[in-house]
């Protein structure tokens, strides 16, 4: 090695401002009194020379430890939030060196109470830092809200709360989603009805995604004048004979609608009735490119998928908080947008999501 590639240390520093090695170690690691005469010394030192501590060995010797939790839907093999779970465990792999523990809590997506309990034992855990998807809206507000009191810093995927002082979010810009929706839709054809499938949850409580999802598309519909109906009926999320009826009877009340959107990863439920009952003339789009709607896509029952690479939000959200800690940094956005893509019969094959910055 080239004396010009030598690394630079703490020993040189304190012989070059003409300190001790603990005074300069305390000016960094901002421990302890410093006179103000040695820490412009070692202040003007490090700026010329361009010092960087040592920040794995720094980290390591303070045996500080910090730990994170991950609030997510739970899922089964092949659904969505098991996605999102792969990027969790990607970012772990990373952040672990730095004495950074990740764990996950999952909750039932559907039942408000589950989403609730989970929020409660992930508050007596008393976590560093916490990454939530908040599914149910008035119930995350509360539990963020107990979160900044304890001053437990959280980040958003998939969808935020605009009025809560989260550290950052990651994820597609959902209001514009819906109105993209909208877009792909009706821009090129005329349609008297749209049918808009969503999925029952427990009491009275809605996903805040397709919620927010549904007001941009009906935005659309206002401001290009188009008189369209939208007609929204529930679903059960797990295929069942009940959905069939459901659909059955939607469709015998309206036999003229030729157009369908669903605000979540669940089109396949749609697309396979379509299929099943003959009805491919029916234009539909949904969200998230899941094995069983790609393979409906490729069979003619699903026009569009709008992607929103959901492995590379939870990765991004787990390395923003450790390095929230490890770093002392905040992510220089608040809102991270994910791009949105639109996926076709012909792209489909070709899309990735995991993209590590």
């Amino acid at each position: 090695m080239k004396n010009s590639e030598k690394k630079v240390t703490i020993k040189d520093v304190a012989q070059l401002a003409g300190v001790s090695k603990g005074t300069v170690d305390r000016v960094i690691h901002n421990r302890g009194e410093v006179s103000a005469e040695s820490l412009k010394r070692v202040l003007d030192v490090i700026d010329r020379i361009g010092y960087k501590p040592n920040v794995y060995a720094s980290l390591l010797a303070s045996r500080k430890h910090y730990r994170i939790v991950c609030l997510i839907p739970d899922f089964e093999s092949g659904e969505f939030w098991e996605i999102a779970y792969k990027g969790i465990l990607k970012a772990y792999e990373e952040c672990q060196d730095f004495n950074v523990t990740v764990d996950v809590v999952r909750y039932d997506q559907f039942r408000v109470d589950s989403f609730q309990q989970a929020c409660r034992n992930t508050i007596q855990e008393a976590p560093d830092a916490v990454l939530i998807v908040p599914m149910f809206s008035d119930s995350a507000a509360q539990f963020v809200n107990e979160l900044h009191a304890r001053q437990i810093p959280f980040v958003f995927i998939e969808s935020k709360l605009p009025d809560t002082p989260y550290l950052a979010y990651f994820g597609m810009p959902v209001f514009e989603s819906g109105y993209l929706s909208a877009r792909l839709l009706l821009k090129h054809q005329c349609a008297k009805e749209v049918a808009c499938f969503r999925f029952h949850r427990s009491g009275d409580a809605l996903s805040n995604t397709a919620s927010i999802r549904q007001q941009g598309f009906t935005a659309y519909l206002e401001q290009h004048g188009e008189a369209c109906k939208l007609w929204v009926d529930y679903l059960y999320p797990s295929v069942c004979d009940e959905n069939t009826k459901i659909l059955d009877r939607f469709f015998e009340k309206h036999p003229d609608v030729r157009h369908i959107v669903v605000f979540n990863s669940r089109s396949y439920i749609v697309a396979e009735y379509l299929r099943m009952r003959g009805m491919g003339d029916r234009v539909l789009l949904g969200f998230d490119p899941l094995e069983r709607n790609v393979a409906a896509m490729k069979a003619g029952y699903i026009e569009y998928i709008i992607a929103q690479k959901c492995e590379t939000q939870a990765y991004r959200g787990v390395k923003a908080l450790c390095n929230y800690f490890v770093f002392k940094t905040s992510p220089s956005l608040k809102d991270n947008y994910m791009s949105m893509e639109v996926l076709t019969a012909e792209n489909v094959n070709y899309y990735t999501d995991l993209a590590i910055e």
